[in-house]
């Protein structure tokens, strides 16, 4: 009944009725791994899935823009696009440069790169994944942990499942102090779950380079700071804060020649920034951030604290939001 509906409302959004009904305003999707062949990736958008929704926004005439553009639109007050999009893509993995940059040179369009400036600065691979291929490297059947907190936590891999394990113990880490978070990772939890610490970041989690980056640069994509670490703001002291946001703008500076405006919060849940971090954005000369919260970025709105949607796997879910059906549906319930 659901797929049937969507089906019909997109067939009504593809006249251009919601985007009258739901005007000025813009859907920035989000995407964080993109994968060619048979071989997937955890959190991955089949290369092939990226394809079919850039060809659909290149059919019926949609503008991607850049990040200038929509600055422009939200800070000066210029009309926003009735046809407009956006897409970004956050850590700064290999993929990135490799597969999603190509994809989306085929059509002409930017994709804009929020990225850890540490990974690419091969100091580090992000927590999540190292969570990730710590469980799945093991062979244990439960582990008892103590948190970054010191609170107690049970790891059950058989009860659970690998997957669920996976994605509670980090639900778990994203509610901690983080400040130690790393060296947690690698002297507590490896060892816990009887899984050898890789010497070198397989290859699965591998970064682009700064090369790679200045390469997406000139051929138009953008390029922005994800904070040096990922780890989440909210769960670190001031000092640790003014680190991750100053530090991250200079290495894209320095790598890339130009001061950076804009920024993506690691995990971008409300509560995983406050007030004093959005303080701290603009006095390092940010204009712009970007928070994992799904709605559409309109007129009026914080400009640290901007929406993005997760992009979706299925055609009919990425068109209800191309064609503003989401809008239109939250103008109900308002």
């Amino acid at each position: 009944m659901k797929s049937a509906v969507v089906r019909i409302a997109n067939l009504v959004g593809e006249t251009g009725c919601f985007r009258l009904l739901a005007p000025e305003v813009v859907p920035v999707f989000m995407l964080h791994r993109v994968y060619s062949g048979a071989r997937s990736v955890a959190g991955g958008l089949p290369a092939d899935t990226l394809r079919d929704h850039l060809a659909y926004v290149a059919r019926r005439g949609y503008k991607v823009l850049t990040m200038d553009e929509l600055l422009g639109m939200l800070e000066e007050g210029g009309r926003i696009h009735a046809k407009s999009v956006m897409f970004t893509i956050d850590d700064g993995f290999s993929d990135h440069f490799s597969v999603a940059a190509r994809v989306f040179d085929e059509f002409g369009f930017v994709l804009n790169c929020f990225v850890i400036t540490g990974f690419l600065d091969q100091e580090l691979w992000p927590w999540d994944d190292q969570v990730s291929y710590a469980i799945q490297s093991s062979s244990c059947q439960q582990a008892k942990l103590t948190l970054p907190s010191g609170d107690p936590y049970l790891l059950d891999l058989v009860g659970d499942g690998i997957n669920t394990a996976v994605r509670t113990l980090r639900d778990a880490l994203k509610a901690v102090p983080q400040a130690n978070l790393y060296q947690w990772i690698q002297s507590e939890l490896f060892p816990a779950l009887a899984a050898e610490y890789p010497s070198k970041v397989p290859p699965e989690f591998l970064a682009m380079s700064w090369s790679d980056a200045s390469l997406l640069q000139q051929a138009g994509h953008g390029v922005y700071p994800h904070t040096c670490s990922h780890r989440i703001l909210s769960t670190l002291t001031s000092d640790e804060k003014q680190y991750e946001i100053d530090h991250s703008r200079k290495r894209v500076e320095q790598e890339l020649g130009k001061p950076p405006l804009v920024f993506a919060y690691p995990t971008g849940r409300q509560r995983d920034y406050d007030q004093r971090d959005m303080e701290q954005l603009i006095n390092s000369g940010f204009k712009m951030a970007f928070t994992t919260v799904p709605n559409y970025v309109r007129k009026g709105q914080n400009l640290l604290e901007l929406p993005r949607f997760s992009m979706p796997a299925n055609s009919a879910d990425f068109r209800q939001i191309v064609n503003r059906f989401e809008a239109f549906k939250n103008r109900l319930r308002a």
